[in-house]
């Protein structure tokens, strides 16, 4: 119990104060003062007053920001401070912004290091280690142990470009046999292998029917020295990105349900999990939910960053400041969105909690 409170409460602060301290360095770089840097919500713990910046600790550790002076937009207010957020022009108010994603995203890339250095599960090349069981691979003749050379003609070098090229051959037409080239034993073989109808019982009605050959890939234990270490980070941070951006394709195109998003909750319960399975499944989970704030933060959503962000583009185009008017009624769109999003993650977080309680 100890081990997951302190897990739990090291994965938010690690990553909300490297999120904040982006924001907060970026904001004295450009020369912005800075009033309060805070970590965590709630009562306060403790703080302390250094120059202009009052550093404070609370103690809930789900959140904390950084307050700049000037940054509370006052429509009759013409003039300011050129040590004021508003002061500013928007390419620094830009860096200011970008500069809590891009610190989380430097996170991830970093935690992944000592990550392979440990060592964690990963897999084996491109050789195929089982099969889903009902689905077409499973009685195609294709054996664990193979070695996938290529789909549809396409090399595969690791066992993401075989999940990749698949993929790309399902969307195109699912009813179209994938053809896998394999070595087995010092032989090369071809399977063509008709796609089947994945049938998962979470899923919602009206997501779209998931098609897949049904293999899985055989695992192994991935340990490097420092230099192999960062290139294996190198290569696996790069995957992240990718698979956000996949993920979220899928969510839009009703590839995958909604229901399976996961909010702080979720977040802290795979947290307090891991924990229990060694420290470099724990860092890569961190670095897991770092780069995944890192660019969740940066999408065209008002009160995110990225919605920042466009307003700022704007103001550059227009050379003019927004309303503020314009800027209320953008804060309460992305109130109502951020609250209603935040409600519905929750809502699956115990419904997934209630269901684990049920089935043990």
């Amino acid at each position: 119990m100890i081990l997951s409170i302190i897990s739990v409460a090291a994965l938010f602060s690690i990553i909300i104060l490297i999120h904040e301290a982006g924001h907060f360095f970026a904001a004295k770089r450009v020369g912005i003062r800075v009033e309060k840097f805070s970590l965590g919500f709630g009562p306060k713990l403790f703080s302390v007053k250094r120059g202009d910046t009052l550093y404070q600790v609370c103690l809930l550790p789900f959140g904390g920001f950084v307050k700049m002076a000037g940054d509370e937009y006052e429509s009759d207010k013409k003039d300011f401070e050129n040590w004021e957020y508003m002061g500013k022009s928007p390419g620094h108010r830009s860096q200011v912004l970008v500069a809590g994603s891009l610190n989380n995203l430097i996170l991830a890339f970093v935690m992944l290091i000592p990550v392979f250095m440990i060592g964690v599960p990963g897999y084996d090349g491109t050789k195929i280690g089982s099969f889903v069981e009902g689905l077409p691979a499973e009685k195609s003749g294709l054996m664990a142990g193979d070695e996938v050379l290529e789909v549809n003609g396409v090399k595969c070098r690791e066992w993401f470009n075989v999940l990749m090229n698949i993929r790309s051959s399902i969307e195109e037409d699912a009813q179209k046999p994938v053809e896998l080239k394999v070595r087995r034993d010092g032989e090369n073989l071809v399977f063509s292998v008709i796609p089947g109808l994945f049938e998962d019982e979470e899923a919602e009605e009206q997501v779209k029917p998931v098609y897949i050959l049904g293999i899985s890939p055989m695992e192994k234990n991935e340990r490097y020295a420092l230099p192999g270490a960062v290139i294996r980070a190198g290569k696996e941070f790069r995957r992240m990105v990718f698979g956000i951006f996949l993920a979220l394709k899928m969510l839009v195109t009703k590839q995958v349900s909604a229901s399976q998003l996961a909010g702080p909750v979720g977040i802290a319960t795979w947290g307090a999990e891991l924990a229990h399975h060694g420290l470099g499944r724990f860092l890569y989970f961190v670095a897991f939910i770092s780069v995944n704030l890192g660019i969740i933060n940066l999408m065209p959503v008002p009160v995110f960053d990225g919605g920042h962000l466009v307003g700022l583009a704007g103001e550059r185009v227009l050379r003019r400041r927004p309303s503020k008017k314009v800027l209320e009624w953008t804060g309460y769109v992305g109130f109502f969105l951020i609250i209603g999003l935040a409600l519905f993650v929750t809502y699956n977080d115990v419904m997934r909690l209630l269901e684990n309680m049920v089935k043990k």
